[in-house]
């Protein structure tokens, strides 16, 4: 069996996200629009569609007249992650590391400077696996989640 997962799947569910987020609610993407953004068949997009609602990372309006004529209800939160529009607690924890390793550079005093590197030295290694859990629980309480 053929893995679609980054020649057709992955790229329908960036433009499904991307074409819901443009529109902020004043149109719904066919699937005849996604075809034309990703340079794919109908017939293809149709495919990808139902394997990324079998996963639930779209909710897909199936109406007569083939899978041109289907549409993109919503996109889950899963599926903006999968698609680097919403960060995961890893990549967020990674960009917080960065950021104090950045701060600590520009920081003149040498006692803040040691601070600072010792907190993204300590989020960067052992704490980082305690920083991605609680990160992981406060992101999914924003989002909704349990």
């Amino acid at each position: 069996m053929e893995n679609t997962w980054a020649t057709r799947d992955l790229p329908v569910l960036d433009a499904m996200v991307k074409y819901l987020d443009d529109a902020v609610g004043m149109t719904i993407p066919q699937l005849r629009d996604i075809a034309e953004l990703v340079d794919l068949d109908v017939k293809d997009v149709g495919k990808a569609a139902l394997a990324l609602e079998s996963d639930h990372l779209i909710t897909l309006g199936k109406v007569m007249g083939g899978p041109g004529a289907w549409h993109v209800d919503a996109v889950s939160g899963e599926a903006r992650r999968l698609v680097g529009q919403w960060p995961t607690a890893e990549q967020f924890v990674d960009e917080v590391t960065r950021r104090l390793q950045a701060a600590a550079d520009e920081e003149p005093d040498p006692e803040r400077r040691r601070k600072l590197r010792d907190l993204a030295s300590s989020a960067g290694d052992v704490a980082r696996n305690v920083f991605v859990d609680v990160t992981s629980a406060v992101i999914s309480r924003q989002m909704g989640g349990s």
